[in-house]
């Protein structure tokens, strides 16, 4: 059973041999030339390699960077509020304060209440407050009555009303739909607007209302008198608006308004402003009261777990695999097998396969030709019998190993027949 491997030996032993000289060569290159990769290109080649794959993202990443220096190099981001003194925009109201400056008040704008409190030591002040978003609790507002000669809120909440406007209440918004509203009040500075655009909010009570009209509860108006008569609440805050102020009477009421005195504080709440409670709330206050016990069981089921599935079961043992194997120790390795199996007609088969696949390459037969379509161009160019070829390409079973043996000798002799015609 060994001369079959022997036969077949042969033709692997070279291409072992040209393998390591392969091996040697590139072990020489490495060591002549350390910059050298696996592929044969060198370490720059590779690099630039790369970033021609990355070049794209390279450039995306670049435009970013340079989009976000841009904007930090810019300054500061331009005033967007609602109805702030330095928004120029059309829903700002910049233009209100230039005009009051031009008439000499001093416009002073605020953006929290440490510093409003601050701005209103001087004397003669008047304060706007507006709080849009209802940050403000009322314990925070009252102390600004006290500090403030002349008060307006603009479209203010119910927290405002109930600390800064005594028997002032919210109507709701005004309606969109009709003409303007009339002033229709003995105050002077709405009786010298005339009229006003429509839009905001409005309420109901106080000593004096102005631009009043009629709702299923009463009447209401955008601009009220607190009962003290130290509070103007002014719920048309679009009046004060850029893009409102040049329309109506608009422009003659916010200035009769915000105008009571030569100094103008103009105060809008911000979300540092709201009041932090004295004891911090405990979260698990907040939690139902099933949370707790269910959570605890979970981590005891987790615990349970990892013990369950996490044991040891022994060290593990590193094993080194061959790197490198011979292809003549692999066909040793089969002949052993297929001796110690007495496998001599399985042995056969293959012997035969293997020569009826180079005969066909080198006969140039097509890849789906079957071994009869072998048989016969081999008997066509050998000259030999096509029985005796039927006998040793397809039909023979050997049985013994002598004649194993022997019919490798004749697929031997066959090929090198056939090869050298």
């Amino acid at each position: 059973m060994r001369q079959p491997g022997t036969t077949a030996a042969p033709a692997a032993v070279p291409e072992d041999r040209a393998g390591s000289r392969a091996r040697g060569a590139a072990g020489h290159d490495s060591g002549s030339r350390p910059e050298t990769v696996g592929d044969g290109g060198s370490v720059w080649s590779t690099l630039r390699n790369r970033l021609r794959r990355w070049s794209f993202w390279l450039v995306l990443l670049l435009l970013l960077c340079g989009v976000v220096a841009l904007e930090l190099l810019r300054g500061p981001a331009a005033d967007r509020a609602d109805l702030s003194p330095g928004n120029a925009a059309p829903n700002g109201a910049k233009a209100v304060a230039e005009v009051l400056r031009q008439q000499g008040v001093q416009v002073v704008a605020t953006g929290s209440l440490q510093e409003t409190h601050d701005q209103l030591q001087a004397a003669d002040a008047t304060l706007l407050v507006h709080d849009p978003d209802s940050y403000l609790a009322a314990e925070q507002l009252e102390p600004l009555k006290e500090q403030a000669d002349h008060m307006v809120l603009l479209e203010p909440g119910f927290e405002a009303l109930r600390a800064l406007a005594p028997g002032v209440q919210a109507a709701g918004v005004v309606p969109a739909e009709g003409g303007n509203l009339p002033a229709g009040c003995r105050l002077p500075g709405p009786s010298r607007a005339g009229e006003i655009t429509r839009g905001g909010f409005s309420y109901r009570g106080g000593s004096d209302m102005c631009f009043a009209f009629e709702t299923p509860g009463g009447d209401a108006a955008p601009y009220v008198l607190s009962d003290d008569g130290a509070t103007v609440v002014l719920g048309a805050g679009r009046v004060l608006s850029n893009e409102a102020i040049v329309q109506a009477g608009n422009a003659a009421l916010a200035l009769n308004t915000l105008a009571a005195t030569d100094r103008l504080v103009w105060y809008r709440a911000g979300p540092q402003d709201m009041p932090v409670a004295e004891t911090p709330v405990n979260p698990m206050s907040l939690l139902p009261g099933w949370v707790l016990p269910v959570s605890l069981w979970l981590m005891a089921v987790g615990i349970v777990a990892m013990f369950w599935r996490g044991r040891r079961l022994g060290p593990l043992v590193s094993e080194p695999l061959p790197v490198l194997v011979r292809s003549a120790e692999t066909i040793e390795g089969r002949a052993r097998l297929y001796r110690s199996a007495q496998a001599v007609n399985h042995a056969a088969d293959n012997l035969r396969a293997a020569t009826l696949t180079r005969l066909a390459a080198h006969l140039r037969l097509p890849t789906g030709a079957s071994s009869a379509d072998v048989v016969a161009a081999v008997a066509r160019n050998s000259g030999r019998a096509r029985a005796d070829l039927e006998r040793i390409l397809r039909r023979e079973a050997p049985g013994t190993e002598a004649r194993l043996v022997a019919l490798a000798q004749e697929l031997q002799q066959l090929e090198k027949e056939v090869m050298h015609r």
